[in-house]
């Protein structure tokens, strides 16, 4: 489902956001990408994304070579994306129906059908009940859940989630990673980055690290030296 091959990513001639970086992802897995600041997580979401392109290496997702896509065909390419952020990226005008709709809106699904697939996508994360709520009026776990309705209300393939739950307290973050394990046993292919090692250990998921721009270890559940990071903080 996702490829990289060889790939490097370089801003200025000191600093290798990411270099040589090679991993393949399948259809169906939940994929966590772990590392500190600098490490390279958010030039490696950009890259997924397409909005930045690689120096070198080719990107492959769902057998589209991201090299191949133009410009023009990019926001197509996306729509097999879902997306969800760590500041929810929601619009505060709209209600909780409004916001999920709005993702339908734009690449032109008739009403009737918004109406079904909304409802349904609500009922999902159970929101079902607050679709006419405004951003402001939910926590911060129900706004997180109103962006993962959004980014699943189109059915997309992949499911990026970039620290879903920086901002969550342990109740809404245990809620968001439980949907997002049903997410994935429904199909969907899962890949939350994040640095939040006790949320990764819990999980004991496959684990792809990065350090320095570098694929240092991939594993199930954390490696040695993290484990040996998240010892010494407890």
């Amino acid at each position: 489902m996702i490829s990289f091959n060889n790939v490097t990513k370089i801003y200025d001639k000191r600093n290798k956001a990411v270099h040589d970086v090679s991993f393949d992802i399948k259809d169906g897995e939940f994929v966590f990408i772990v590392g500190q600041t600098g490490s390279g997580k958010t030039t490696l979401f950009k890259l997924l994304t397409k909005e930045i392109e690689p120096d070198s290496g080719n990107i492959n997702v769902a057998n589209l070579n991201l090299s191949d896509i133009k410009g023009r065909y990019i926001p197509k390419f996306r729509r097999m994306l879902g997306v969800i952020f760590q500041d929810f990226k929601l619009l505060d005008d709209r209600n909780v129906y409004d916001n999920v709709a709005f993702a339908q809106m734009v690449i032109g699904t008739p009403r009737k059908t918004i109406e079904k697939h909304v409802d349904n996508i609500l009922d999902t994360v159970n929101l079902f009940q607050k679709g006419l709520k405004f951003p402001r009026e939910l926590s911060g776990g129900e706004k997180q859940k109103v962006a993962i309705a959004r980014a699943l209300v189109n059915k997309p393939k992949i499911l990026l989630a970039d620290e879903p739950t920086g901002n969550l307290d342990e109740k809404s973050t245990n809620e968001i990673m439980d949907l997002l394990s049903i997410i994935n046993e429904n199909g969907t292919t899962v890949v939350v980055i994040t640095h939040d090692l006790h949320l990764v250990s819990r999980m004991n998921k496959r684990v792809i690290r990065l350090k320095k721009g570098k694929v240092v270890s991939d594993t199930i559940g954390l490696d040695y030296e993290l484990k040996e990071l998240l010892r010494g903080e407890r």
